[in-house]
């Protein structure tokens, strides 16, 4: 009887901890009107923040994101090359004949950014040729905790596995008793 209750108190416990967290996209869009103009061999830095889109570092958690850069070809017919460089070694992508939307890569690096500070540095680097940037859209998925922690999976699993131990324990004690 006790190991039924037991088990319906951490069942109960995982349900409310679970339940305070709400799936959410932030989106932080920046649009560089007029089209901010990319030098050959040089660079443009600029940040994505998603704290003014409501997220909260060390409450809200962050599952992934995406990055999505216009580069555009400022029609000189000379081959154009771009580096989108962002945090971390493994993110950076190289984009050839740009007419659009460019994809930039993802990195853990850039993941732990985004949790830790809500924000998420890019430089984009003429490699050859000249271009233009319209637009940077990051797009990131996570869960809004409402300003409320919720414990890890990890807490609950060892919260549990101590109350079935407790449980186990009474268990054998009343076995030993009769």
């Amino acid at each position: 009887m006790q190991f039924k209750l037991i088990w319906a108190a951490v069942l109960a416990i995982g349900g409310i901890a679970t339940a305070q967290a709400t799936p959410v996209t932030w989106v932080d869009s920046i649009d560089f009107t007029p089209d901010r103009y990319v030098a050959p061999h040089s660079s443009f830095s600029y940040v994505h923040n998603i704290l003014d889109n409501g997220y909260t570092p060390s409450v809200d958690s962050i599952y992934g994101y995406s990055l999505s850069v216009s580069l555009f070809d400022d029609n000189d017919r000379g081959l154009d090359v771009a580096l989108i460089d962002v945090p971390g070694l493994l993110g950076d992508a190289i984009f050839f004949n740009l007419s659009g939307s460019e994809y930039g890569g993802w990195s853990l690096e850039g993941q732990t950014q985004l949790s830790r500070t809500g924000s998420y540095g890019v430089t984009i680097t003429s490699l050859v040729g000249d271009f233009f940037i319209g637009s940077s859209t990051l797009t990131v998925r996570g869960d809004d905790r409402g300003g409320q922690s919720v414990p890890e999976p990890g807490t609950l699993t060892l919260m549990a596995l101590g109350l079935l131990g407790v449980g186990a324990g009474m268990r054998k004690k009343k076995v030993a008793q009769a």
